[in-house]
């Protein structure tokens, strides 16, 4: 496997996190366009990774106040709740 390819999971071994928030991290960056943004909703996170939406939620939360995602909130025109949009640094 090429380097490149490896350089990744090098920076996702670096994530002070648990095991689930490395892997929502690797996901997150995956997932990212070349700016690092990518809207998910967290069910559709939970649901492909066979875990609660609440360990979802509380392991994106350390991501956050770690440093190592930043959060946007989204919302419908009629002001409705939409994915948030998360940016991976």
């Amino acid at each position: 496997m090429p380097v490149k390819k490896l350089s990744k999971y090098k920076i996702c071994g670096e994530v002070d996190s648990t095991v689930t928030g490395k892997l929502l991290y690797l996901i997150l960056d995956e997932l990212a366009n070349k700016s690092g943004e990518v809207t998910i909703p967290q069910k559709k996170i939970s649901d492909a990774l066979h875990i609660s939406k609440g360990a979802v939620s509380r392991n994106l939360r350390r991501l956050r106040d770690s440093g190592y995602i930043d959060v946007h909130p989204q919302y419908h025109n009629d002001g409705g709740r939409a994915a948030n949009k998360y940016i991976v640094k």
